[in-house]
């Protein structure tokens, strides 16, 4: 259960200064990287504020929300791999936001060993 509460803590103390503000363009999220776009930008928001929520959540009950953990790995192994990495190939560092994708790896390296993948994958 403690790799469980530290993924969550961890979920909560990223997202807090990011998933509202993005939703409200408080500020750029994105480092100014991506031309803005209302809609995506909401519906990512979006996205990170539901994550949020359900780490807090998962404090409560840690293996019940744990599918959002798997839900976080899937989704930012995909844009590490189709956004970020080709573009760092091609030199096109300046289209990546590094904040974002600096706090994409180590969650990308970490999660695996954090998931119950005997409760998810019985």
């Amino acid at each position: 259960m403690q790799p469980l509460y530290f993924a969550y803590a961890v979920n909560i103390l990223m997202l807090i200064p990011i998933a509202v503000p993005t939703v409200f363009r408080l500020f750029p999220t994105d480092q100014g990287r991506f031309q803005d776009s209302e809609g995506w930008r909401v519906l990512t928001g979006g996205f990170w504020t539901a994550v949020l929520i359900l780490s807090v959540l998962g404090l409560v009950q840690p293996l019940r929300f744990s599918p959002v953990l798997l839900v976080q790995l899937i989704y930012k192994v995909i844009w590490l791999a189709v956004f970020v990495l080709p573009r760092l190939a091609r030199g096109r560092t300046s289209e990546v936001p590094t904040a974002m994708a600096a706090s994409f790896v180590p969650i990308v390296l970490a999660w695996p060993f954090l998931i119950p993948w005997n409760y998810l994958l019985p």
